[in-house]
Parts: structure tokens; sequence; C-alpha cells
């Protein structure tokens, strides 16, 4: 049966819609059952290895499930290198489908391969040894010119004499804020005479941070340039009503140079993507990774898992400077104005919170605007309160 589709769904992606996230696993239009390795050997840092498989929408039977408890719970994984050193599994969960191996004092001069073992025998990945990650120059962001997407930018060079094949990987962090500042909170006293009272920064609900991982391949190489460097090279767009560029976002770019194997083969699986569905799509066998399984070297595993040192390098983006993000329109809840304590708790239960004063023309007192706590608490949309210490005020 005809699988050209299957690459594409190697990375479980995120959907962002308005201001509310979504998390998308996608099904494969053709057979399942594909052992997947996600990750890279990454020598001076805690390297991190995720096993899945693919699934099917041919297949809805109980026996992905068994597959999925089975590749999950039953593998295990270690990194070993060329003088026979184990580094082993640190997941506090014996038998996870994701390690973590400890490589911060590995000798970037041997050989690494990981090695996984399962009821279906033993796979490893083929040896591979660090290349230095070259140097990023800068990090940019450039707007087009009808204001409509923004593309962030790296200049990275190599010293070494061949040419380079980079690859990158991006973890985004963004800051986002609820629709309605609450100045005040409720304090429920356990009858009617709850009172309200001013809400102090530290509990603030306003502004909220959340991060991910970029999905996109990113790779380049220089090998058709006259020199061994890339300016301004375009890593991935966003939109101009993408919520993550909201108020301040911050791209923390992880440089790495790969093999020339490892590039064809994230360069083919990045246009397999692009070209799902199309007439030439190639078969899944024809874009081999380099993990196979020792006992049959037949079995198609899916992932290519590089040995490598990497550089990063990070920056922030403020819409306020930037002036390049468009509130999409929405409809707001209709808020309350409330002004004793029976109205409180029946608002209260009813999951609204207060907001803001109300004043009539004449200075008189409404009391006060409850709005639904969607509205007031920015946790609603998947992220923390809590600012991390560097991140700009």
């Amino acid at each position: 049966m005809k699988t050209s589709h299957l690459l594409l769904f190697i990375l479980v992606v995120t959907g962002v819609l308005g201001s509310c996230i979504y998390d998308f696993n996608p099904q494969v239009d053709g057979e399942g059952g594909y052992m997947i390795v996600d990750g890279d050997i990454i020598i001076g840092e805690v390297s991190k290895i995720r096993l899945s498989y693919s699934w099917s929408l041919v297949d809805t039977t109980a026996t992905q499930d068994e597959e999925r408890m089975r590749i999950l719970y039953q593998s295990k994984m270690h990194i070993e290198d060329s003088q026979g050193k184990r580094y082993e599994n640190m997941s506090q969960e014996a038998g996870s489908a994701i390690g973590y191996f400890d490589m911060r004092e590995a000798d970037p001069s041997l050989d690494y391969r990981l090695v996984i073992e399962n009821t279906n025998g033993t796979y490893a990945s083929s040896w591979g040894r660090a290349i230095p990650p070259g140097q990023i120059d800068s990090l940019s962001f450039q707007i087009n010119d009808d204001l409509g997407v923004l593309s962030i930018l790296v200049s990275a060079h190599s010293s070494d004499p061949v040419p380079s094949y980079f690859r990158w990987k991006v973890d985004e962090t963004w800051e986002y804020h609820a629709e309605i500042r609450a100045n005040y909170k409720y304090i429920y006293t356990g009858g009617p005479d709850g009172e309200v009272v001013p809400m102090p920064d530290s509990e603030s609900t306003y502004r909220c941070w959340l991060s991910d991982s970029r999905p996109e391949i990113m790779t380049a190489s220089t090998e058709k340039l006259k020199e061994d460097r890339l300016v301004n090279h375009q890593l991935y767009t966003i939109g101009n009503r993408d919520w993550r560029i909201s108020v301040c976002y911050q791209p923390e770019v992880t440089q790495m140079r790969i093999t020339e194997e490892a590039y064809r083969y994230w360069e083919q699986l990045d246009r397999n993507g692009k070209d799902v569905g199309g007439l030439y799509s190639p078969e899944p066998s024809e874009l081999r990774g380099n993990v196979s399984n020792v006992n049959d070297p037949y079995e198609l595993v899916l992932g290519y898992v590089s040995v490598m040192s990497v550089a990063h390098a990070t920056f922030y983006v403020k819409d306020g400077i930037a002036r390049f993000y468009q509130r999409p329109e929405r409809r707001y809840a209709i808020p309350l104005v409330l002004n004793n304590g029976y109205q409180y708790l029946e608002a209260y239960q009813m999951w609204r919170s207060p907001a803001t004063d109300v004043w009539n023309d004449n200075g008189y007192w409404l009391g006060y605007e409850w709005w639904p706590d969607y509205c007031l608490d920015c946790r609603y949309d998947g992220g923390t309160n809590k600012r991390q210490p560097e991140w700009p005020i």
C-alpha cells in the first residue's frame, strides 16, 4: 500500500486558533506501525530522545493502542561511545518513551550511537562524531512590505575549510495578555459577606507566558556559496495576526552542523511534507534514516539521530517596537456592574470576578465590573503568570 503521506506527520503539530490552543495528533492515510525516533546526541548537554510510532486512518482497531503501549513502555534506551562506555537513560520512569542522557562530560573526539531495545529486537543509530556547530553571528527579524509577515533571520558562519550543512531548532516563548486587566479580586469567606479587595501585583493574571517548539524543518547549506557563511537566512515566518507576536516574543535558536547525509535526509523529509499527496511523493522506504533494527535490517524505522555539538542564541521581538501585530476583532462578554455582597457571591458562583470600578458622570460610585474569569485570567489559554527573571519588564 502506498504510504507517501507518512513522513509529514512525524512531529506533533500544535495549532493556534484565536486565543485557544489545541493539540493536533495527526493520522496517516496509509500504513501505520513504524517506529519513530526523534532526537539527537548532543555532546556537552543533556540529550533528549523520544520514541513514538505512526498510526493510520485505515487501521482503527485496538491493535493500535496495544502497539503504542508496547513501544512506549517496553523500550529501553542507552547511548554508547566507541570505547564501550554507556550513558544510561536518566528518566525516572522505567521503560519510558522519552530518554534523557547526560552527555555534558562526553568526549567530543569519540564516536557515539543510540541503542534501543524492545520486544521487536535491538535498534541502533549509525556511529557518528560531533561536528563543531559554527558561530551564530546574529539573529534579527524583518517585516515584509505589506506588513503581513514577519521573518526570523539568522546569520552564521564556520571556520572549517569545507562547506557547512546547518540545521536549526527553535524553542519559542511569548508573552500575551488577558482580555481585561483585573484590578481587584473577590475573597470568599464562606457566607454572603465576601469582600472585594485590590489585586496584588504578585497575583495578577493579566500577563502570561507560554512556550513551545517550532515544528518546521530548518536547514541550509553553503556548498554552492563562495564563502562558508550565511547572511540573514530566513528560518521561519510569523503572520501579523499570530498571538505569539502580540506583546513580546523570544525565539531561542539552537544551531548545529550535520553531515551531508543527514542534511539530505532532512531536506527530503521537508519536501515530502510540502508535497504531501502529490503524484510524485516518494515511498517512506525511499527515505530511510540512520536507525535500523539489528535483527531485521529490512524493517523501516523513521528518524535520523545525529551526533553534534550546538550553539545557542536568543533575542526578543517587542510588538511595541515592531508595531506589527493586528489584533483580530472579537466579541467581548458583557460585564455585570455589582455593588453588594449578595450579588458578589452569586457572580462568584457563576465563575465571574471583579475587574474595575464603575463611576457615573457625577463621580458617584456604582460598583465593580464583574467579568467571566476567562476574560481576566490569561492562564485559561495554557500559560503561566510567573515571569522569568530575565524577561523584559
